[in-house]
């Protein structure tokens, strides 16, 4: 019986945490992103700066970091 239990209560906190885990990744999504070169809103998918041409991959990298690290950081607490 207290197995069950136990099963349960880790399935719910498991779901309770992907939920969170997906709020933070909605978020991080429909943060909005600007060229680092001409301060360009940057749209979703852009892989250059439609304004000045900048290459973004350096931004994205640091985006990717960035929610990486908070999701790792709420994997540890």
């Amino acid at each position: 019986m207290a197995n069950g239990l136990l099963e349960t209560l880790t399935a719910k906190f498991n779901d309770m945490n992907n939920q969170s885990n997906m709020s933070k990744v909605l978020a991080f999504l429909s943060e909005s992103r600007f060229c680092t070169d001409c301060d360009t809103r940057i749209r979703f998918g852009d892989i250059d700066c439609p304004h000045c041409g900048f290459d973004l991959e350096d931004l994205y990298m640091q985006w990717a970091n960035k929610l990486l690290n908070e999701l790792n950081w709420e994997d540890e607490n």
